[in-house]
């Protein structure tokens, strides 16, 4: 114990998995997926940043635990028409080491888009198998990053998946996975869309 007249050194900040518990994490992430990625503000700024209108929604809360959790690609998730994803991903990335990890994909974790088999067969656990296979079907990987949202429109017959995290990531990932059913925002959608918020800065003393 420090003597009274000496100031105890700042203990250091504890992981980010022994600082969110399981409770709080998933009543934030619920929040998220409910108050925010359900709102019609939110459908607004999806029509605003990709000229794409929500028409239906459903999301889900995961996390990906180091050496144990990843997500398979098979016809199950094969897309059928066109869909809008919206994941908004938490991790631990704070510091160049462990930023480094996640940006390169050392450690998997990254969600990773792939074009189906041209029989329009299901992708196999062959796909995500070994780190550092390149596969000829990948179309897109984004990689996990703390408090990121990413937009993916993604056309019929491709499927996607979340890379294996490994034993040695700095932290679990955790995300809220979205999917938009969507339909495209006609010229004149966007024009009525101008003239509301004219309105609006019009409206305002």
């Amino acid at each position: 114990k420090a003597p009274a007249d000496v100031a105890a050194p700042p203990l250091a900040a504890p992981p980010l998995d022994e600082t969110v518990s399981k409770q709080s994490a998933g009543s934030l992430m619920r929040a998220v997926s409910d108050d925010l990625f359900r709102s019609e503000p939110f459908g607004r700024l999806l029509t605003a940043l990709t000229g794409l209108r929500p028409t239906a929604h459903k999301s889900e809360l995961r996390r990906f635990r180091p050496g144990l959790d990843y997500t398979v690609a098979h016809h199950g998730v094969l897309t059928t028409d066109p869909r809008l994803d919206a994941t908004m991903c938490f991790v631990d990335d704070e510091g160049e080491e462990k930023s480094a990890a996640w940006d390169f994909g050392e450690v998997g974790g990254f969600e990773c888009y792939i074009a189906a088999d041209e029989d329009g067969g299901a992708a196999t656990d062959e796909v995500y198998a070994a780190a550092g296979d390149e596969d000829e079907d990948e179309l897109l990987s984004v990689q996990a990053t703390f408090n990121t949202l990413s937009l993916v429109h993604r056309d019929e017959g491709l499927m996607r998946f979340v890379k294996y995290v490994s034993h040695l990531a700095p932290s679990s990932r955790w995300d809220v996975a979205a999917q938009y059913t969507v339909e495209a925002v006609e010229d004149s959608d966007d024009e009525s869309l101008d003239e509301d918020e004219g309105d609006a800065e019009e409206d305002e003393p």
